[in-house]
């Protein structure tokens, strides 16, 4: 898998573009990331905690920061990260 070349968040901050090499842009709408953040909260501890958290729809990103060589942080505007 390649790495990303970049990284855009839309001006209304409810849209992540992530762009490849060969110029492929992949949108990523910010509830999506959101509800399915590999967190605790989303994920529970074990497959059978796992919930989908409510009323994301609006939500928008706040920024995006490098974590490590490959990974990223996203904080929403609920301040989850």
């Amino acid at each position: 898998m390649t790495a990303p070349k970049e990284l855009r968040v839309s001006k209304d901050r409810k849209l992540l573009t992530v762009t490849f090499a060969d110029h492929q842009p992949f949108e990523l709408p910010a509830e999506l990331l959101r509800v399915l953040s590999p967190s605790a909260e989303v994920q529970g501890h074990s497959p059978e905690q796992r919930v989908t958290v409510p009323g994301k729809r609006n939500v928008a990103i706040l920024k995006i920061e490098p974590v490590g060589n490959y990974a990223v942080r996203i904080t929403f505007d609920d301040f989850h990260d």
